[in-house]
């Protein structure tokens, strides 16, 4: 029995190192929508293979327009010289950043013209009508009335830039505007910048924008004007937002459970080893039920880290259930003990997991996964409660204890009974004319998926 028993231990924790080890957190933001829905593929195929994720988008706001231009030209010569974090900083049209570029965009736009355009335009070329285009193009500056053909005649008397299956609108860099960039008055600009790595997890995407805002706040010292505002956007930031929230979200009510489970079992028991050796099991238990969770399903959602403080606030309760049955019962020994709650335990934790694997139902990948977190910490809860927490509990067992010598106080009735029944029937009536006046609203929006506060 023995070596059964260390043969299942070293089976447990070798699955829960192959667990943490393949472990993967999901925090794209599509992925917590229901896969089903035809407008979530298609951002998804959208994301994968039209957008970039490796690129962030900064804004600077200022009053002067002179002052945001000259901060997008300081931040952009800082962030060029960092090689190692950016691979490429987009501030103006391509054409006033890398004029050479817009030959590149001319020549690939007229290898994908018909045979027929390009024949044209060689004929132009040819030597023998060199001079003729060069005749029309001197007669169309002197008597065309249009703009366009003022401005860019000069520069392009060969017409390479008049491809015939654009309009003329679709030659951006005819002009030196940079709309793209920046608002009609000059006084919000952005800025696209792409990191140098893949930034393939949420830990990557925050530690590569910490990065980036150092870099930024550096830009202060050299001349970037302390009256523009600078925000930040795009996946590196919406990854990092929404990771750090739900991190200190799931961290706070976790810890804030445990805290609560340690206060409370202390005042009820004054007792210190108990609880240390209570609270490090709900710690170990949170940390293999993640394990498995990661054996399992190898990605998990983010949202799915929520089940921490629902399992610690049910695994509790298995935990006290087994100590006070050690305690009013000091005459058995660890099999009794378990013979005595065991029935209690398991139909509990089988009927809450049942429950909660019912959230597999409903269309939200993270709710699903949550439901599924909770069922398979609290059977793990179960069996790990029955089999490891009880026996140091008989070692610490104090004798002579009394029935209900584990209560503080003695029971006190603070009214009688007749007056508690009129309280509670009064309660019923008010709380009833509340929900008929003014009921509840349920607000079917997407609105409370959304973060509180976000600046991406």
């Amino acid at each position: 029995m023995k070596n059964l028993k260390r043969v299942l231990w070293t089976l447990f924790v070798v699955a829960l190192i192959v667990g943490a080890a393949r472990i993967h957190f999901d925090v794209e933001v599509l992925n917590l929508l229901p896969d089903q829905l035809p407008v979530v593929q298609g951002l998804k195929q959208y994301q994968e293979h039209f957008s970039n994720s490796r690129e962030l988008i900064l804004t600077l706001q200022s009053a002067n327009p002179e002052e945001t231009e000259a901060a997008a030209r300081i931040l952009a010569q800082e962030f060029r010289t960092r090689a190692d974090l950016v691979k490429s900083v987009s501030w103006q049209p391509f054409w006033m950043q890398a004029p050479g570029q817009a030959g590149e965009l001319m020549a690939y736009l007229w290898l994908n013209q018909s045979p027929a355009d390009i024949e044209q335009m060689a004929a132009r070329l040819n030597k023998s009508n060199v001079s003729n285009t060069l005749a029309a193009t001197r007669e169309r500056l002197t008597t065309s009335m249009s703009p366009r053909d003022m401005a860019i005649g000069g520069y392009d008397p060969f017409g390479l830039l008049e491809i015939p299956s654009l309009t003329q609108q679709s030659i951006p860099f005819a002009t030196k505007s940079d709309d793209m960039f920046a608002s009609e008055d000059g006084t919000f600009r952005m800025m696209f910048i792409e990191a140098s790595s893949p930034l393939s997890s949420y830990r990557d995407c925050r530690a590569w924008l910490q990065k980036m805002r150092k870099v930024a706040a550096e830009a202060r010292s050299h001349g970037l004007p302390g009256s523009v505002t600078i925000h930040y956007t795009g996946r590196p930031a919406f990854v990092t937002e929404i990771a750090g929230g739900m991190e200190n979200d799931m961290g706070g009510s976790s810890t804030g459970t445990l805290a609560v489970i340690g206060l409370l079992f202390y005042l009820t028991h004054r007792r210190v080893r108990p609880l240390l050796w209570l609270l490090a099991w709900l710690l170990f238990l949170l940390a293999a039920t993640v394990a498995i969770g990661g054996l399992l399903f190898g990605t998990v959602n983010v949202v799915s880290l929520g089940f921490a403080a629902i399992l610690t606030g049910l695994a509790e309760d298995f935990g006290i259930v087994l100590y006070e049955e050690t305690q009013s019962h000091p005459d058995l020994d660890a099999n009794q003990i378990r013979h005595e709650a065991a029935p209690g335990i398991i139909w509990s934790a089988v009927t809450t997991a049942g429950g909660f694997l019912a959230l597999n139902l409903s269309g939200l990948p993270g709710l699903g996964q949550l439901g599924s977190f909770v069922a398979i910490g609290i059977v793990l809860a179960a069996v790990l409660m029955l089999y490891g927490f009880v026996p140091p509990l008989l070692r610490w067992r104090r004798p002579n204890r009394g029935k209900n010598s584990y209560l503080l106080f003695a029971p006190v009735r603070l009214l009688p009974s007749r007056k508690i029944w009129i309280i509670s029937f009064l309660l019923l009536i008010v709380s009833g004319i509340i929900l008929f006046v003014k009921p509840p609203s349920l607000d079917r929006s997407s609105d409370p998926l959304r973060p509180k506060k976000s600046e991406a």
